[in-house]
């Protein structure tokens, strides 16, 4: 069982971190996840939005983007530097939350759904999603099978030159985080714990049979499911 205390103090220490690189393992994958959404989409909820960048590039395709968070200091940030008028940040567990069925268009999830009860998240989709609407998680999974090893195993040699690019961008040097920024994401590392993509797919096909599961480089996964 999660002990949402342990992440949301986690989650409070990484905004605290400050602005995110231009490039990581999740927003690499944005304009990717942003293709799946049509313009002009009516509502969206952000699970799990932390600084809001997704949130503020979903609301320049959707008219409202409600964007939820544990983390007050992560709610604090967005609010702060990726405010838009079509979107309402809340500081609240996405679990305590309560919404009637049929509410949203698109449900969206970045680097949180391994935080959340998976056949929970997956219900819930179900029930608050209108007809035609989508379900979108990029998450992290750990290895299971050897097509993993070998596609995440080349990931290494990419992830080490954007990684020195974005060192090169920020501090004009190529070295690595300071320790502070190194310890905070090492202490929350250790607190998390990933399924793997078999195991995915497996509570998928229990819960939404035709959705779409996906490896992705940088050790994630993506799901897509239409509600028909």
């Amino acid at each position: 069982m999660e002990n949402y205390d342990i992440v949301k103090a986690d989650f409070n220490e990484i905004a605290e971190l400050g602005s995110d690189p231009k490039w990581n393992h999740n927003n690499c994958y944005f304009p990717y996840l942003l293709r799946q959404i049509s313009l002009g989409t009516e509502i969206c909820l952000d699970i799990g939005c932390g600084k809001g960048e997704l949130s503020a590039l979903l609301s320049k395709r959707v008219n409202r983007v409600i964007a939820v968070d544990l983390a007050d200091k992560m709610i604090e940030y967005a609010r702060s530097n990726n405010a838009a008028e079509n979107i309402e940040y809340i500081c609240e567990n996405i679990l305590d939350m309560v919404y009637a069925p049929s509410s949203f268009d698109i449900i969206i999830s970045t680097a949180t759904a391994h935080h959340l009860p998976y056949g929970w998240l997956l219900e819930f989709a179900k029930d608050k999603l209108r007809p035609g609407g989508k379900l979108i998680i990029l998450d992290l999974a750990k290895p299971d099978s050897i097509r993993d090893y070998i596609v995440w195993g080349f990931a290494a040699i990419p992830n080490i030159i954007m990684n020195l690019i974005k060192n090169l961008i920020k501090n004009g040097k190529l070295h690595k985080d300071d320790p502070h920024t190194a310890d905070v994401w090492r202490k929350h590392g250790e607190h998390d714990s990933y399924m793997t993509i078999r195991e995915v797919r497996i509570l998928a096909a229990q819960h939404i049979s035709d959705a779409k599961v996906q490896r992705k480089l940088f050790w994630r996964y993506s799901l897509i499911w239409e509600k028909k």
